[in-house]
This record gives C-alpha cells, structure tokens and sequence, in this order.
C-alpha cells in the first residue's frame, strides 16, 4: 500500500514538473500581448484653383477612393480596407482599434493606395505583402492617362510604424501624406501679339516613358530615352492656353522641349538653364513660355509639387481587431 501511495506522489509530482516546464516553455515562446489603438489620418493633394489652366487638380487628379492596408512584419495582413471618397474630400482619419501587439510595441508596414482604379490590377481584396512590394503601374498607363484625361492617377504612401500600448487606453496619433505615383508636365504659352500664334509638334524628351512602381522605393529610374508628344496650340492674340501630360519620374534626363513655331521657326527649349536633372514622382514640369512675332520668345522652365490644401474632415471608425 505504502508502494502504491509513493508511486501516486512520484506520479503527482511529475505531472506538476510536466505543467510548469509547459507554462515555461509557452511564456517563452510566446510574448506578453497588449492592445493599442492608432488614429491614422491620410492626406492626399487637393484642389488648389478649380480652373483646369491655372494651378487647379484635374477632375482624375482628385481622390476618388482610397485603400488601405497595414500588416505585420512577417506579412500577415491585418486590415484591407477601401473607402469610397467624396467631392473634394483631401484627407482620411482612421481609427485602428484594438490592435493586439507586443507589450513593449510592434512595428506595421502602412499601404495607403488613391485611385487603385488606375492601377488596373483587379485582386485587391487578396493581395499579399509581396505584391504590393513588387507592383508597378502598367505598361499602357501613360498612354490611356494622355489620351483620354479621364484615368484616375494613384497616390500612394507606405510607412512603418511602431505602435505601442498606452497607458489608460490613449490613443496613438500618425499621419500619412499620399504623393502621386508619377510627374507631370504643365505647359503654358503666353501669346502678346496681336495675332494668332501656331505652334506644332510640341515634343517633351529626356523623360521615363517605360515603367514606375507603384509604391516609391527611395530611388529614380535612370530610364531618359522617352519622348511625350504635346500635339499642337493655337493661342488667340492678348491670349493664353496651356496643355498636360503625365510621364514616369527619372534622373539623369536631357529634358528638352522642341517645336515648331508659325511653320518657319522652331522653339527649342532645355533644361540647362534651369539645372533640371531629375524629376520625381509628385511633382510638376512648370514651362511657360511667352510669344510675340516681333521679339525673340522667352521661356521659364520649373520644378514644383503640386498645389495642395488640407481639408478637415470627421474621423471613420472601423471595427476592432484582435
């Protein structure tokens, strides 16, 4: 009897070696978790002048929908969320709560896409980490986007955030700001004659025509072989008018502005006066040139971001997650 008791003791006390070295093992395995909570707000360019020739963004410039994505390091998403955005509407809050984390923080990756419309890819609602990382614009993106004016331009931010617990439930406050996923090319010529001015085969060279990703990646193309053809204008006397276009940022590019002036003369414009020799994503080729058939044109050549206005707007709730 005394045998079997000793045998139940020694039993007994395995079993509670056996349930210690597990709790051992799982506090080891496993980190403390907490919960936090992140108000995020994205911004994205705005309307500056409603006009379409002065300063003002496109109607396919605007944002129209915004997704956004945030997911661990090791990939694993943890939202996927799209929003339909209303007229004129320049800036997003988002409040992520109940975000499970490490009790020390954790860091997410942040995807924020404007006008995934533009983007022609269709798996939105599945897409991994590695495809965000690896996307690129289409190959028939400036072609659709010059042609027609009425492709929607993505804008795009990613940022890694550390999110940590607060204490007494705060809330972690961040900020995203959207730029476009590629450059654009305003040109304004200025007639102050008294008569009408032609100019034709207006052609932009130096610049990427080939392929951007769609998330900016820290550096520059250093793609220059493409030209973007501007077609022609007719500017009435005491007159302006301009014309745009959306091309690939790069660096190194020549970027060389020629054409053809009342049929006997020809504008050549370059980029040397202005010591132009890269042009990012997000920003705008600026050209103005002024016309007069007695005097010789005169030309200004800049690079600048495009006009922008923040505009408040009520927070969104989205659903907690654990």
């Amino acid at each position: 009897m005394n045998n079997m008791k000793k045998h139940r003791y020694l039993a007994a006390a395995c079993l509670l070696l056996l349930s210690l070295f597990a709790v051992s093992c799982i506090s080891d395995d496993y980190p403390v978790r907490d919960k936090a909570t992140v108000k995020m707000t994205f911004t994205t360019r705005a309307i500056s002048n409603l006009t379409t020739t002065a300063g003002g963004l496109e109607d396919n410039e605007h944002m129209h929908t915004l997704r956004v994505i945030v997911a661990r390091q090791n990939g694993e998403i943890l939202y996927n969320l799209k929003y339909d955005i209303a007229e004129n509407e320049t800036s997003k809050t988002i409040t992520f709560s109940e975000m499970t984390v490490n009790a020390d923080g954790e860091t997410f990756d942040f995807y924020a896409i404007a006008n995934e419309e533009g983007v022609g890819y269709n798996g939105w609602d599945d897409v991994t980490v590695a495809d965000l990382k690896g996307m690129n614009l289409p190959e028939d993106f400036l072609t659709n986007a010059n042609a027609s004016k009425d492709t929607y331009i993505p804008q795009t931010a990613y940022k890694q955030i550390r999110v940590a617990p607060h204490s007494g439930g705060g809330i972690q406050s961040e900020t995203m700001k959207l730029d476009f996923a590629v450059a654009k090319v305003r040109l304004t010529i200025n007639n102050t004659s008294a008569g009408d001015q032609y100019v034709n085969d207006i052609n932009l060279s130096g610049l990427n025509m080939t392929s951007t990703p769609l998330f900016a990646n820290g550096t520059l193309s250093d793609v220059t072989g493409g030209t973007l053809s501007l077609g022609d204008m007719t500017i009435h006397a005491n007159e302006s008018a301009t014309v745009y276009a959306y091309f690939f940022e790069n660096t190194g590019g020549t970027y060389n502005l020629t054409a053809s002036w009342n049929g006997t003369q020809t504008l050549n414009l370059n980029n040397s006066a202005a010591n132009i020799n890269a042009i990012s994503r997000g920003t705008e080729l600026n050209i103005n040139i002024t016309l007069n058939a007695t005097t010789t044109p005169t030309f200004n050549i800049e690079v600048v971001p495009w006009a922008e206005v923040e505009v408040d707007v009520p927070p969104f709730e989205v659903p907690q997650f654990k």
